[in-house]
């Protein structure tokens, strides 16, 4: 396994590569997703598997005795402690967000599409109290916003492409927009806190700290956070977005 997050004590998300051991899921909730090629499972006597865009969350209740990584297979996990008895996977159907209890495992297809006018999210998976997985596509010479969260801290993982990334800056995560353009008005962000980076490359952000993306080349990027999708503090933007959601990205 490569660990792609920082210590923290929400999620551990890695890159799968080597041998895996399955003991270390005992007990926790887990989210596998492969970007391409093929894992098998056992679990719960079972026999699954999972292709290319696919990927299976598993409750602490499901014990995983096995799993087959196929040759050239890119694939991820994301594991969480448990914390509560029930574990709710959140369902946003166009802004009506429904709770559905997962008892011991669930394939995960059919992703919902957000759309950005920079390129576009996938949703892969959004637990109540747990982590988010996210497919992060932005296409070439687009950014997002210039931005911060009060509480969501997340992780991404560059899997193809080339970006700038803008951080390492922080402010009082509870900043308004006002207090965080005052607070940079004069610092050259672009020349003092952003570096050009290539696939593969993975960064954490957490909350406070503002940070923006510049895509270089087209770029999916994978990206795992605590459950706040919605925190978004946009300081700056190109289509003049407000902070946090944006209801008409959620519609079909």
């Amino acid at each position: 396994m490569t660990l792609l997050s920082l210590e923290n004590p929400f999620y551990e998300f890695s890159q799968i590569d080597g041998d895996i051991n399955v003991k270390k899921y005992k007990d926790k909730i887990t989210t596998f997703y492969v970007v391409e090629g093929k894992l098998e499972f056992d679990i719960d006597n079972r026999k699954v598997e999972i292709n290319s865009t696919e990927g299976i969350l598993v409750s602490s209740n499901s014990v995983i005795k096995h799993i087959k990584k196929h040759p050239q297979t890119i694939a991820f996990e994301v594991i969480s402690k448990k914390k509560n008895p029930n574990l709710i996977e959140f369902i946003d159907k166009e802004n009506n967000i429904v709770e559905e209890t997962i008892a011991t495992f669930k394939i995960l297809k059919n992703h919902k599409k957000v759309i950005k006018p920079w390129g576009y999210e996938l949703w892969i998976v959004w637990l109540k109290d747990y982590h988010v997985l996210k497919k992060i596509f932005m296409k070439k010479d687009f950014k997002c916003s210039l931005q911060f969260h009060e509480k969501k801290y997340e992780t991404n993982h560059l899997t193809f492409g080339k970006a700038k990334v803008l951080k390492n800056f922080h402010i009082d995560s509870k900043s308004t927009e006002e207090q965080a353009r005052e607070k940079i008005k004069d610092i050259d962000l672009i020349k003092n806190y952003s570096e050009d980076v290539s696939a593969p490359y993975f960064f954490t952000n957490i909350p406070g700290e503002i940070h923006r993306v510049f895509s270089l080349e087209d770029y999916t990027a994978y990206e795992v956070s605590t459950p706040e999708l919605d925190d978004v503090v946009r300081i700056t933007d190109d289509n003049s977005r407000k902070s946090g959601r944006i209801t008409l990205e959620h519609k079909s």
